[in-house]
């Protein structure tokens, strides 16, 4: 639909079924419009139908796709696992061009970019990761860390229920340690003379160690992603799962 489009506008678009919250970012590109958004295979909400085992649901949905037996394999199982991915949609033609852009090393979820780059073309993406087997234990989304998803840069890899490898982007990045999770990041751009590049400044998240009980705030140097964070804040007060908001610029 075009921006100041009304209902007779909109354009419909058949594609594979799934399921998508979250967009990382779109753009035109000639005659498409590029959607990259994390993709599951089923919605985490409404959650499961009235009578069945709640915690077993989000359980199974939570798995991991790669350690999944394929003989004892339940059809919830890794339902929930979700990839970045990328749909082109031809304005002229009406033709879809679907993919996945990362691979099953690990599920991603809530990502976010430079915002002063949203609707243009990108080159970077970020997401927080998914700690499956956290996760599936507790029977809810856990975040073990960070990912920056360098859309440019391309690696070959196998993927789970592939026979051959596929091309994704490149991944980098920076995990948490053992039972500490993440919530909330987002961007941070450096303002400034010196800021010429999409992926200078800074990922702000809210982190939890679940060992010591003790909430934080970290600030990652994005360029530097794989690095221990730049600066630690210790909060007073436990900071929840979900917690999140967005950075504004002062005076």
């Amino acid at each position: 639909m075009p921006r100041f489009g009304d209902a007779d506008s909109i354009r419909w678009f058949s594609v594979e079924p799934s399921c998508t919250y979250h967009i990382i970012n779109c753009f035109e590109d000639g005659d498409e419009v590029v959607m990259m958004v994390c993709r599951s295979g089923a919605a985490i909400m409404p959650g499961p139908d009235l009578g069945r085992n709640k915690f077993e649901w989000f359980s199974r949905g939570f798995k991991h796709i790669n350690t999944v037996n394929e003989n004892e394999k339940n059809p919830q199982d890794g339902l929930l696992f979700a990839r970045a991915f990328e749909w082109r949609l031809n304005m002229l033609t009406g033709e879809v061009k679907e993919k996945y852009l990362t691979g099953t090393e690990f599920a991603l979820d809530f990502p976010f970019i430079n915002e002063m780059f949203t609707g243009l073309r990108n080159k970077y993406g970020y997401a927080q990761v998914v700690d499956s087997d956290a996760s599936s234990t507790a029977g809810m989304p856990k975040f073990g860390g960070l990912a920056k998803l360098c859309l440019e840069e391309r690696k070959v890899e196998f993927s789970s229920g592939e026979k051959k490898p596929e091309e994704y982007v490149k991944v980098e990045y920076h995990m948490l340690p053992r039972n500490t999770f993440c919530t909330g990041a987002a961007f941070v751009a450096r303002h400034g003379s010196g800021a010429t590049e999409e992926d200078d400044g800074w990922i702000v998240t809210f982190v939890h160690n679940e060992d010591t009980n003790i909430s934080e705030v970290y600030i990652v140097d994005a360029k530097k992603f794989g690095n221990e964070p730049v600066a630690k804040i210790v909060l007073p007060n436990r900071g929840p799962y979900g917690f999140h908001g967005f950075f504004v610029q002062g005076g």
